[in-house]
């Protein structure tokens, strides 16, 4: 068998050409409407860049229709082509893999806290 092959253009394999200062465009959209890109670090945690998109959305319209930090979540469209809510954010984004870097901030159904352990 010969050996595996990765995609060259894989933005989230470890040895992906792209972004070979660590970081990768993503865009971002708020509730609001608002579309936000941001150069984030590949092996950030979902909650540090929620923080930087915090960060940077203050300088834009509607940012005061918003909500707490808390009560959003992120949600993407994964590898296979699953709908998928990052509800847990100390999760990395080059684990999560999404299919293209987009992610939407979504409203919480619950607080975090009061979901129970289904296991």
């Amino acid at each position: 068998m010969p050996p595996a092959v990765t995609d060259s253009l894989d933005i989230w394999a470890v040895d992906s050409q792209i972004g070979a200062d660590g970081s990768i465009s993503v865009d971002f959209l708020l509730p609001t409407g608002i579309y936000i890109n941001l150069d984030v670090p590949r092996d950030a945690t979902i909650s540090h860049i929620k923080q930087l998109l915090w960060k940077q959305a203050h300088a834009y319209p509607l940012f005061h229709l918003l909500m707490e930090i808390d009560s959003y979540m992120f949600s993407c469209v994964n590898q296979t082509a699953v709908h998928e809510e990052l509800e847990d954010e100390t999760r990395r984004l080059c684990d999560v893999r999404p299919f293209l870097p987009v992610l939407k901030l979504v409203t919480r159904n619950c607080d975090p806290g009061e979901k129970l352990d289904s296991k």
